[in-house]
């Protein structure tokens, strides 16, 4: 039987385009093969071996296959990097960046509602919103590949104290809840 996250993983190739890193593909009969997820068409697997060739698997030949992941990176290895780079990039109008900074689910939200936004009118609203307020980290709880980050947020107006969740995927701290 074949491992459900490599066909959930084949279903979303044709979204996510070419693979960056070489995965492992596990054949039925537990032959492994190394090479670099190019296409996925049809029930055909594409995969561009180290020697630059092309070999065309049928996807009930393969058993299942193993994504490798980057490397984490040093500016989000914690709770406090992670939102001081998202803080960053909100200024700067560098929405990539700030995406990058939330978790793969809500990366999913940000991305519908900047197109519904319009780029140029979500990044406005950050750098608003973001400029206009300052924030002092109270404390930061961390439990396993969780964290709680205790906020106060000032404007010119006032001030209130609420609470930011992160987790941890592939090493890396993302935020769960916007603020």
């Amino acid at each position: 039987m074949r491992n459900l996250s490599a066909i959930l993983a084949l279903s979303l190739l044709p979204l996510t385009g070419t693979a960056s890193a070489d995965e492992t593909i596990q054949l039925l009969d537990k032959t492994r093969i190394v090479g670099k997820l190019v296409h996925y068409y049809e029930g055909v697997l594409s995969v561009r071996l180290p020697s630059g060739t092309t070999l065309q698997l049928p996807v009930n030949k393969v058993q299942q296959v193993i994504f490798k992941l980057p490397k984490p990176r040093p500016e989000l290895s914690t709770p406090q990097k992670t939102l001081d780079r998202m803080r960053k990039a909100a200024l700067k109008a560098d929405l990539a960046t700030y995406v990058d900074c939330h978790s793969a689910y809500y990366q999913m939200f940000l991305g519908h509602q900047i197109e519904l936004a319009k780029p140029t009118q979500f990044t406005q609203r950050l750098k608003k919103e973001w400029g206009s307020v300052q924030l002092e980290v109270l404390s930061t709880d961390t439990k396993g590949d969780t964290a709680v980050m205790k906020v106060k947020r000032k404007t010119e107006k006032d001030s209130q104290e609420g609470e930011l969740r992160f987790v941890k995927e592939n090493g890396e701290w993302k935020m769960i809840l916007p603020l």
